[in-house]
């Protein structure tokens, strides 16, 4: 059974490439609230991607999301992280500025 899910989440202030990791931790603790078995995780961050294929992160800001990453990984029987083109990628960017836009316009 395939399914789904969206959501947003308030990630407060941050560069770009730690909103990436975050949002990869917080899509897999909701996938764990959910109890899904298992993740495929999109992004289009390639130093995500790399990062969990070589099973290490270069730069030590991002250490801390990686170990947690790691941790719940094994909450799942499969989790695989794939790296898709940004400009493929429309539906998360949209989903993102229209979340900055709600934060902002308050």
């Amino acid at each position: 059974n395939s399914q789904r899910y969206t959501f947003t989440h308030d990630l407060g202030e941050m560069d770009n490439h730690s909103a990436e990791w975050a949002a990869m931790l917080h899509a897999l603790e909701h996938a764990r609230e959910l109890k899904v078995s298992n993740a495929l995780l999109y992004t289009d961050s390639k130093l995500i991607e790399d990062s969990m294929m070589q099973g290490k992160v270069k730069n030590a800001k991002f250490k801390v999301y990686f170990e947690n990453i790691e941790i719940l990984e094994q909450s799942f029987d499969l989790m695989f992280v794939r790296w898709i083109p940004r400009k493929q990628n429309k539906e998360a960017n949209q989903l993102a500025q229209q979340t900055l836009y709600k934060l902002t316009s308050q």
